[in-house]
């Protein structure tokens, strides 16, 4: 089951690849994960598990 979360930017705009790695520090995922620029600063991350991250 995936999980998907929506993430809205503040401030300062950082790039997606910036984005990515920042994503990936912080839910420390176990499986890959997709992420989707939409607009105005939102963002779509979809984890392919349903426990997307470490404990």
């Amino acid at each position: 089951m995936a999980r998907t979360i929506v993430i809205k930017l503040l401030g300062q705009r950082i790039a997606f690849n910036a984005l990515v790695n920042e994503v990936h520090m912080l839910c420390k995922p176990k499986q890959s994960f997709q992420l989707m620029d939409l607009e105005n600063d939102y963002y779509l991350v979809k984890f392919q598990d349903e426990y997307y991250h470490s404990k």
